[in-house]
């Protein structure tokens, strides 16, 4: 081999070297590249995805805690609130022996062992066993020890007061959606929203609190006040449910409300129901019988007959009519009165409530204007009031009238109304011939309790004058006075108006008459100088006396003595004329207009001590003062006690010790 061949034979392995470097080089480069292309893709192109995947193994969405609004009376008081109640689950994977753990469960669940055992196979990681537990079921599940059994916490309503108010308050359902009342008029004010959050957590997947980030708090929602005052509200319906079980009646409602403002203060239907167990009560006991019944108003209606006709001028107080001594032939119809009169003065019409004086101011007025007043007052329409369930009652179109609808409406038959229509319709005779809209709720709360919102009161429609609305309070006070057929709702302190109405009952079967069931009815307000409170009461089917003027007239005033003086209402009635002792003459139903006749003392300076129990010591000093008397105050918050008490008599200046206590 030659010297030129060893040469070249030298320098190949050399050139394999440099060429597998430089082979290498570019497969580093490749490499280098790939992997900084795809770094690049993943930090820009895929970078969204990425990071959400970071957040998703660092941080957990937490729920946070909310609960629904409270809902408080004018005064602040709880009526509704949440609380935090104990629920009962099971984990399906968790559970070892279902038919044991079933059995052992029957007491606490409350359903059979094979329907609890059903649901315990479910492969489910959360199966709701119950919600709602006491205190002390929940102490007994955690004493069993049952693997696979726990429980979580959730809210629920409560309502402290129970039967008062429940058919205005009303409830809300196992969801948390309110079913009835102010819970249902409200749901999306009060009714709890899911709000959420993030945390940071370990590998365990266990939650992790910073100092600065401390765990959510549970969150209220707005609450709601009402114009509802519980106390008017527990005296509304003490008075109400003492008249039904007196006269054995089928059932009843009161509604107080503000002459002025037309806020709902009281509103007591009867029977009532505990929202608490509402599922206990048949759906018909959650009716809101103000709202949701119409009846036939009976002569109460010919309060709006009076307001048409004296707005009108078809008459006068003073003018003269003969009542054909209590029998009236019209078309095919005998029209009677209960009692036969001759010529009486139109106030003398309303004060006896002669039918058919009634009947003969209609005809003057005429069925076009007498409708179209009834129509400015609202009959034959809703309120608006702002609760669910609201009918509006019947009024039929005008031209479909015949000559006896024009003469039955006039004393309330053939037209029906609810007891809050009729409220309302007098709390616009009272306050100057202005109707507005009732309203139950006052204010909008935030969780702290403070109003961020107040329900502006409407400056009202006018229905009637001014001058027309003051001429007719003076006969509706005639009403109450001796003589009249609401005597029985006449005030010791205060000057009183108002109508009675007695109606028979509409059989729903035959749409008939019956002949053995009535409605009782009073309407009025009080003090007549200056009106506060209106208050409507009405009692389906008392047995056997039915007469308005003795079965509900009572309740006025059993509802008015208490709440008058309780918001600070000064007497009017001049000491004069108030009678130190009364008597009230027993009378037979068709003799009601006879009775409570004040009988004077013959000692000029002995009074009759008022009773002002559940009185604020400011009210209780200014009524016990008024009547002459001294007073000796023991104790703060609401008059518990007196003595001597009340209705017994004394000298003028006599002291009279009252005892207060803090009612809650």
């Amino acid at each position: 081999m030659g010297v030129e061949e060893q040469r070249t034979e030298k320098k190949r392995p050399g050139f394999r070297f440099w060429f597998s470097c430089r082979l290498l080089q570019g497969f580093g480069l490749l490499l280098c590249a790939a992997i900084l292309g795809r770094s690049l893709y993943l930090q820009v192109v895929d970078h969204a995805k990425w990071k959400e995947m970071h957040i998703g193994q660092a941080q957990s969405v937490v729920d946070i805690p909310v609960y629904r609004g409270k809902i408080v009376d004018r005064r602040g008081l709880d009526l509704a609130l949440s609380l935090k109640s104990p629920s009962l689950f099971a984990d399906g994977a968790l559970v070892q022996d279902p038919k044991t753990t079933a059995a052992r469960l029957v007491p606490i669940v409350g359903e059979a062992a094979d329907k609890i055992e059903q649901k315990l196979r479910q492969n489910k990681r959360f199966i709701r066993l119950r919600r709602g537990l006491s205190m002390e079921e929940a102490q007994q599940v955690a004493g069993l020890k049952l693997p696979g059994i726990g429980m979580t916490s959730e809210w629920r309503r409560f309502y402290p007061f129970r039967h008062s108010g429940g058919h205005v308050i009303g409830f809300v359902g196992v969801d948390g959606v309110g079913l009835e009342g102010v819970e249902k008029a409200y749901d999306g004010l009060l009714r709890q929203s899911v709000r959420s959050t993030t945390a940071l957590r370990d590998g365990g997947r266990r939650k992790i609190w910073l100092r600065e980030t401390p765990p959510p708090l549970p969150q209220e929602r707005y609450g709601l006040q009402l114009a509802l005052d519980g106390y008017l509200q527990s005296v509304s319906e003490e008075a109400l449910q003492k008249a039904i079980e007196q006269h054995q009646a089928a059932a009843g409602q009161a509604i107080l409300m503000d002459a002025q403002t037309f806020e709902v203060l009281a509103l007591a239907v009867w029977p009532g129901f505990d929202p608490n167990h509402y599922s206990s009560h048949q759906p018909a006991e959650w009716r809101n019988r103000a709202i949701a019944d119409a009846f036939e108003p009976g002569s109460s209606f010919k309060t709006f007959l009076m307001a048409a006709v004296l707005d009108a001028k078809s008459a006068k107080p003073e003018d003269r009519i003969f009542c054909e001594n209590g029998r009236i032939q019209v078309a095919t119809h005998t029209i009677r009165d209960v009692h036969p009169h001759g010529w009486l003065t139109v106030a003398e019409v309303l004060k006896v409530s002669s039918n058919i004086g009634a009947l003969k101011l209609a005809d003057a007025l005429g069925a076009e204007r007498f409708y179209r007043y009834l129509d400015q007052f609202g009959f034959g329409k809703k309120t608006g009031v702002d609760l669910p369930g609201e009918i509006s009652g019947t009024l039929r179109p005008l031209a479909s009238w015949r000559p006896i609808d024009l003469a039955v409406t006039a004393f309330g038959q053939g037209v029906t109304v609810t007891g809050l229509q009729l409220a309302s319709a007098v709390a616009a005779i009272a306050n100057g011939g202005l109707m507005k809209t009732p309203r139950v709720a006052k204010a909008v709360l935030d969780a702290e309790g403070r109003v961020v919102k107040v329900f502006g009161h409407e400056e009202g429609r006018r229905v009637l004058s001014a001058a027309t609305a003051a001429k007719l309070r003076e006969l509706m006070r005639g009403v109450v006075e001796p003589g009249g057929t609401g005597t029985r709702a006449a005030l010791a302190q205060y000057t009183t108006a108002g109508k009675t109405g007695t109606a028979q009952f509409v059989e729903p079967g035959t749409r008939r008459y019956s002949l053995d069931k009535y409605t009782s009815v009073f309407v009025g307000f009080a003090p007549v100088t200056h009106p506060r409170l209106v208050l409507a009461v009405v009692i389906h089917e008392p047995q056997p006396e039915h007469y308005g003027g003795v079965v509900a007239a009572p309740v006025f005033r059993d509802v008015m003595e208490k709440a008058l003086p309780y918001l600070g209402v000064l007497p009017d009635k001049k000491l004069e004329d108030q009678p130190p002792t009364v008597r009230m003459v027993s009378a037979s139903p068709e003799e009601a207009t006879a009775e409570g006749v004040p009988m004077t003392s013959a000692e000029d300076d002995t009074v009759m001590i008022p009773d002002v129990r559940g009185l604020s010591l400011k009210a209780a000093v200014a009524v016990l003062k008024d009547s002459g008397l001294s007073v000796l105050p023991q104790g703060r918050g609401r008059v518990v006690r007196q003595h001597p008490g009340a209705g017994t008599s004394a000298r003028k200046g006599a002291a009279v010790t009252i005892e207060l206590e803090e009612v809650l």
